[in-house]
């Protein structure tokens, strides 16, 4: 084939499609810095504050509920057999509402940080949850934390706040430290 029937050939086929979740860093990735959330009192109190949370909601729900089981208009006047329905129902009700929390707070605490020549990745066990090319990247520093913003990142629904999207190392004890090592690869810091 010649060279411009290849180059032609290349560009009629659509391009590779990207995967759903990045993948960990192969050969051609050196690995730069690795770390991981500090463990203190703000974990401590997070994890303080979800059970709180939840047994609030519990108690509220079953308070909601308590003038139905002695019966009224809209309930009628319900036996000892709907007691496990009406404790389902208070359970399911705290489950729908605490899971997603405890889901996104058990991701943030499990996981590890990695700073590759090309790119910042997260991973939460072996899977990368959040991914941001460095190379271009905007990024921010605080006392305890690095975000990266880069055009095509990837980020988990687990790791996604209210804001907008960023990929984040928290509660680093170096933050400075990491920051410079992204500067290396391209990453350039901007002031919010």
């Amino acid at each position: 084939m010649s060279g411009e029937a290849e180059a032609g050939a290349l560009a009629g086929s659509l391009p590779a499609r990207r995967p759903a979740r990045p993948a960990a860093p192969g050969p051609a990735e050196t690995v730069l810095w690795e770390g991981r959330p500090s463990i203190g009192a703000g974990r401590l109190f997070e994890l303080l504050f979800l059970l709180v949370l939840l047994g609030s909601l519990a108690w509220l729900a079953l308070l909601l509920i308590a003038p139905h089981l002695a019966g009224s208009a809209f309930a009628g006047q319900p036996g000892p057999e709907s007691l496990p329905l009406v404790l389902t129902m208070v359970i399911g009700t705290v489950l729908i509402i605490a899971l997603p929390v405890w889901l996104r707070s058990s991701a943030r605490g499990r996981a590890r940080y990695m700073l590759t020549n090309r790119r910042a990745l997260v991973f939460v066990g072996r899977s990368v949850v959040a991914e941001a090319i460095l190379f271009g990247a905007e990024m921010t520093v605080t006392a305890t934390a690095v975000s990266f913003w880069a055009h095509g990142m990837y980020v988990d629904w687990r790791l996604k706040d209210e804001g907008p999207d960023r990929v984040r190392f928290e509660r680093l004890l170096e933050p400075e430290r990491v920051a410079e090592i992204a500067e290396g690869q391209g990453a350039r810091r901007v002031h919010d």
